[in-house]
């Protein structure tokens, strides 16, 4: 089964679409949805004014991580466990 994501950056009106099953990552525009018959054309406007009014749909996700630079990634990726025994 194809596995997809929409992500979209606080501060930026871009969404982008990850594609896990052929790795790739490309624009998710208005026009892209209306010549695709795989998805509803309105979803991209109807999740620009989720995101306008602060919502945020995380689902099927387990773990997010947005940073700058992958050095960040490994500084800050060493934690203890939360429930020691």
């Amino acid at each position: 089964m194809a596995k997809y994501f929409i992500v979209g950056e606080t501060g930026s009106d871009d969404l982008w679409l990850i594609d896990v099953d052929k790795r790739t990552v490309e624009p998710l525009t208005q026009a892209a949805l209306n010549n695709s018959q795989a998805a509803n054309p309105d979803s991209v406007q109807i999740l620009n004014k989720a995101r306008k009014n602060g919502i945020a749909t995380i689902k099927g996700v387990d773990t997010a991580i947005a940073t700058n630079s992958r050095s960040d990634i490994e500084a800050q990726m060493f934690s203890g466990d939360p429930e020691p025994e």
